[in-house]
């Protein structure tokens, strides 16, 4: 048994039209974020079964993962940008559960980079802020836009994004997004856009010990406490749930055709016989220990 999901396509300030070529839905100018797979409210996507029954991740969660979560724990999205993305950051699970009314957690996420164009770039860290207040004040001076760390980053990086790193997407990229579901994001810099400013809140939960991200090359597998993932070559061999695959061509799944960028959710207690390429997705140790309600 698996699940397909229906994709919720996001225009953005900074979206283009390059999901016209890749979702045959995105009929949009400016979408800037696929959301492949969401329990978010007001933003959920709709699973499939094999047979068009039609379902909702946030009904359908210990059925599909085993465990008695308060929200899906995945949130799944396709991002590209024609311009940069504002500069942000996001908090660890104390805080969010703390000073975010109804939040279970917070959000940790990962970039892998399914194409990338020679000079694309991320902001990756902060430089010469080691406290709140300078970063309140480099905020309010205006001055944090010297203090970004850029880095390069090509097709098959993989980019892991710890609560409390400041980053930002920059134009010429594609990434797969896989995050905590949580919508929560502090916003630190936009680029001169008229939107709202976190800088109290994201002030508080910047890693000012270690403001840059780890950045893994080549990636074939990373696993820590959020995420096991790892990319790989099936040939009809089983996968076995609970686990999300993220098809990077046109796959089969059993008998059934499934097109290139797409999730396919396998519930527990289940299996299915996979052929073509694809990122798989588990959950890591935490969500037993911590994630349950």
């Amino acid at each position: 048994m698996f699940y397909l999901s229906e994709p919720v396509y996001c225009s953005k300030p900074w979206g283009g039209d390059i999901f016209r070529d890749i979702y045959p839905k995105a009929n949009a100018s400016d979408i800037g974020e696929v959301w492949l797979l969401s329990g978010v409210a007001g933003k959920e996507t709709s699973v499939f079964s094999i047979d068009g029954r039609e379902y909702l991740p946030s009904k359908m969660i210990k059925k599909i993962t085993g465990h008695d979560f308060p929200r899906f724990p995945f949130l799944i999205k396709t991002l590209s940008a024609t311009q940069w993305l504002s500069v942000q950051v996001h908090p660890d699970n104390s805080y969010a559960k703390k000073n975010e009314k109804g939040e279970p957690w917070g959000k940790n996420e990962m970039w892998y980079v399914l194409d990338a164009d020679d000079d694309a770039q991320i902001v990756n860290g902060i430089n010469n802020i080691a406290s709140k207040k300078d970063m309140l004040d480099a905020i309010e001076n205006g001055t944090i836009e010297k203090q970004l760390n850029y880095t390069r980053i090509k097709k098959d990086d993989l980019i892991y994004l710890q609560a409390g790193k400041v980053h930002a997407l920059g134009p010429g990229s594609l990434i797969l997004e896989i995050q905590q579901t949580s919508n929560i994001t502090y916003r630190l810099f936009d680029w001169g856009r008229d939107r709202e400013i976190h800088a109290k809140k994201g002030s508080e939960v910047i890693n000012y010990r270690y403001p840059q991200a780890d950045i893994k090359e080549n990636f074939s597998e990373f696993r820590n406490d959020y995420f096991y993932t790892c990319k790989k070559q099936f040939n009809g061999e089983y996968a076995q749930g609970f686990c999300v695959l993220i098809t990077l061509e046109d796959i089969q799944i059993d008998e059934f055709e499934c097109r290139k960028y797409f999730p396919v959710i396998i519930p527990q207690d289940s299996k299915v016989q996979v052929t073509g390429s694809c990122i798989v997705i588990q959950p890591g140790r935490w969500w037993e220990r911590h994630g349950c309600n």
